[in-house]
């Protein structure tokens, strides 16, 4: 059976291969294994989802608000289980977009784990998720995950990932800041 694909769209992963064609995480600012995260996204101008939404007029969908707060979470969950498991998003509750997110805007992104017992190595979380703009909450939600051991590699890319995130950008070409 054929599926519909945008003629821009990237191809299809290899069988067997998830690949995030986005990543919504800029920087790491802060970590806490097992309880929370900050991170930065930086909302560019040049990003393909301002093409349609929407032309002339480009506004952030509420649904990479969420993917954002879903990536932070699974950069949460990497680094407390080693990235040897990984978060599946359940559910997401509570989600309200309080004001527009535009290019040149820079999120501020926390993700919070408030379960009531904080054992890292419970299977199931509820993580309280908020973003703001220049210290003004622009969304919120409540995502509901469950910690699974990686079977399909998304450890691996997490740490690829969280290397990078996390690396002096001076130091990755040999400066000293000093």
């Amino acid at each position: 059976m054929a599926s519909w694909r945008a003629p821009h769209a990237s191809p299809p992963a290899p069988e067997g291969r998830q690949g995030l064609r986005f990543v919504f995480v800029d920087r790491i600012l802060r970590l806490d294994p097992g309880a929370a995260i900050e991170i930065v996204k930086n909302v560019s101008a040049a990003e393909d989802v301002f093409d349609d939404h929407f032309p002339g007029v480009p506004i952030l969908p509420g649904a990479l608000l969420v993917e954002t707060f879903e990536q932070a979470t699974q950069l949460l969950v990497g680094v407390t289980h080693d990235f040897a498991r990984v978060a599946r998003l359940d559910r997401v509750s509570r989600a309200a977009f309080r004001v527009l997110v535009r290019p040149g805007d820079q999120l501020s992104v926390t993700c919070r784990r408030r379960d009531p017992c904080p054992e890292p190595d419970r299977a199931r979380w509820t993580v309280a998720a908020t973003a703001a703009v220049t210290g003004r909450t622009v969304a919120t939600a409540t995502l509901d995950i469950t910690i699974v051991d990686d079977h399909d590699g998304v450890g691996e890319r997490l740490r690829a990932l969280h290397r990078t995130l996390t690396r002096d950008a001076l130091a990755l070409v040999g400066i000293d800041p000093r």
